[in-house]
């Protein structure tokens, strides 16, 4: 009876002690899968901040081969990411810089190339009077010429109508050589046959008629 009373208390303990054992060894093993965890985050993370460096120097680096938007688009993909990481935040905002720049070159190239656009909107505008001044000095006789002379007579307010020729600009500033009138200038061209100028800028009256004309050398 009494060994029957010791064996049941000697299982007793070993089960107990058994218990505590995988107890112990199962929080060993949670704490180190926990550790393990941890590492392979910290690691991921490192990677991700390593690549955000690269992606950013990339387009800090870049000689302008890149569009806007694929840089705007590498950029915002890094933001998201929300990496906080001070190295990451400041290439960031050396990038942010670097768009913000090129936005406003492009900006300033459209708008010279719609400048350009509308000036040579303006030059086409005044091709009918070139074609007369080309046709009058190219003409192969006096009798042709003067008969073009007349035709370009109509499109002006009179035989008087100023025509200034700049000669230079600088500054802003016009240089003009000796006015003439357009009669004058008409047959200038059929005497010289040589007509070595460009329209600048007309101002017409009410009827749509030629007052003033400036001229241009080429």
């Amino acid at each position: 009876m009494k060994n029957q009373l010791f064996i049941s208390k000697l299982i007793t303990r070993m089960f107990i002690i058994l218990l505590m054992t995988g107890v112990a060894f199962s929080t060993g093993g949670c704490k180190s899968k926990k550790k393990l965890a941890q590492e392979a985050a910290a690691k991921e993370y490192a990677e991700k901040v390593q690549k955000a460096i690269a992606e950013l120097n990339a387009i800090l680096n870049d000689d302008g081969t890149m569009p806007i938007a694929e840089m705007e688009r590498r950029l915002n993909d890094i933001k998201a990411q929300n990496l906080n990481d001070a190295t990451v935040d400041d290439l960031i905002t050396q990038v942010e810089a670097k768009i913000a720049a090129a936005k406003e070159a492009e900006r300033l190239r459209q708008e010279e190339l719609e400048r350009q656009k509308q000036l040579e909107k303006e030059r086409k505008k005044y091709d009918y009077i070139e074609e007369y001044f080309t046709s009058i000095a190219s003409a192969s006789s006096a009798d042709e010429a003067n008969a073009k002379i007349s035709e370009a007579m109509k499109l002006f307010t009179s035989p008087e109508t100023p025509v200034l020729i700049i000669i230079s600009q600088e500054g802003g500033m016009n240089d003009y050589d000796k006015p003439t009138t357009i009669s004058d200038y008409l047959n200038y061209l059929k005497d010289t046959k040589n007509y070595n100028n460009s329209v600048y800028n007309v101002e017409t009256d009410d009827y749509g008629q030629i007052k003033a004309l400036e001229l241009i050398k080429k």
